[in-house]
């Protein structure tokens, strides 16, 4: 079937000259063969297309990208409907070398240069390869991170970040010492997922991205390596020599934190050292969380204070402003507490938790107060501001609902404030002290 080269002196395939096409009746040839290749493989029949295919393969390889996109489509067609095992690996095998040809021929290609080529040959070596689960997947895992490392965020395509860290996560068991690489490998693609999600804005490409971003985090946790035993037996024996590289440190206090492993050693030595080398906002958080532990909460404070100054992102500004009123609870400095979580809802809205902090803090004056109407004041505002919680973000309702029945369980009797000169049912009311703030008179029953 395929067309036959003809006897013309100056007949030359491009596979000897190195042309595109070849030249004289040998160019013809290919050009009629890819067309032919072309017409076979719109109409999914891949076993005509082959022999067309071949021809221009072997005899003009420079001619086109698009014969490497149609042999990816033929060579699997064939290893898919193998069933002898040796032609199923036998066909694999001419799979990679589509790849490869393709990279020799076209690896400068600027809508997929070498590195995003071989993230395509890794994923198709890791889904198709015959052996399955049993593989070796140390190739694809080389060929992987090369795509990852020299790929720009443009060219990188999201869907192998995922081969990426199943690759990785496969030679824990098998190379000594892996350990560290696969949680380098993990911030890595992590990074280049944000950056892509960064750049990407149609909004179904975005949630496809994250997706990617949820598949990477999961196969993390669920690796055995991320535990926080686990992570400060990789980390704390580099970390003093690595105490003055601030890239190494900021590595580590984001992996940490990812991992809610924020009450560990290695995470307070490194922020502390990253926050010497060179401050950011990481850092002093991870400074504030050793404070904490230590109970020293008014130190907390300030460093989170700085998390929000060396911070450009408003929702991480909320948090570490909520972060400080919840460190200045715990040491019972409510009024700095309330301030902090005010501040924390400047910086986000809808944030609930807050507003849920506050009621807390005004739950717990309640001796403040020495007439036994008064101090139960404190439930009103407290309750106020559970209503502000769930009015901010619905999300909250069965938790605030709870606390809020709770709280309304310490309204005084109707009795005891229809006896109680100071306040009148229904009418507005100040509770005094620290709180000093404005509600309405109500009792339980």
């Amino acid at each position: 079937m395929a067309l036959v080269a003809g006897t013309s002196l100056y007949a030359q395939k491009g596979i000897e000259d190195g042309s595109k096409y070849g030249h004289g009746e040998d160019s013809i040839r290919c050009r009629q063969n890819l067309s032919l290749c072309y017409t076979y493989i719109t109409q999914n029949d891949y076993a005509t297309a082959l022999e067309f295919w071949e021809i221009a393969y072997n005899e003009c390889p420079a001619s086109s990208v698009n014969l490497y996109n149609y042999g990816t489509r033929i060579r699997t067609w064939q290893l898919k409907n193998e069933k002898d095992p040796a032609k199923k690996m036998e066909y694999f095998n001419l799979l990679m070398q589509v790849y490869d040809q393709r990279i020799r021929y076209f690896g400068d290609y600027a809508r997929m240069p070498a590195p995003s080529v071989l993230g395509r040959k890794a994923a198709d070596y890791l889904v198709l390869h015959p052996d399955g689960e049993n593989s070796d997947k140390q190739p694809a895992y080389e060929w992987l991170k090369t795509c990852v490392e020299q790929s720009s965020v443009s060219q990188f395509d999201p869907a192998y970040a995922r081969y990426f860290i199943i690759a990785s996560r496969s030679l824990l068991d098998k190379v000594p010492g892996h350990k560290t690489q696969f949680l380098s490998d993990y911030l890595t693609i992590s990074d280049m997922l944000n950056r892509k999600l960064a750049e990407e804005t149609d909004p179904a490409a975005q949630t496809k991205i994250k997706g990617y971003k949820q598949d990477v985090d999961d196969l993390l946790v669920n690796s055995g390596v991320a535990d926080c035993a686990s992570m400060e037996e990789i980390f704390a024996p580099d970390l003093e020599a690595n105490k003055a590289d601030a890239a190494w440190l900021d590595k580590v206090i984001t992996l940490f934190k990812r991992a809610k492993c924020t009450e560990t050693n290695v995470y307070f030595q490194a922020s502390q050292y990253a926050h010497e080398v060179q401050p950011t906002a990481e850092s002093a958080e991870g400074c504030a969380y050793m404070c904490i532990k230590k109970g020293d909460y008014m130190k907390a404070a300030d460093y989170l204070k700085e998390a929000v100054s060396l911070e450009t992102d408003n929702e991480k500004k909320a948090e570490y402003e909520y972060v400080a009123a919840s460190a200045l609870f715990a040491g019972k400095s409510y009024s700095e507490a309330r301030r902090h979580a005010l501040e924390a809802v400047n910086y986000k809205s809808d944030y609930a938790d807050p507003y849920i902090l506050i009621a807390k803090m005004y739950a717990n004056s309640v001796d403040m107060f020495d007439d036994a109407v008064i101090r139960r004041a404190v439930y009103w505002v407290a309750v106020d501001k559970l209503e502000k919680a769930k009015s901010v973000d619905p999300s909250v309702a069965e938790t605030v609902n709870e606390l809020i029945r709770k709280y309304r369980e310490q309204y005084p009797r109707s009795e005891d404030v229809f006896m109680h000169p100071e306040v009148d049912e229904g009418k507005p009311y100040t509770v005094k002290g620290w709180i000093n703030e404005r509600t309405i008179v109500r009792s339980k029953n």
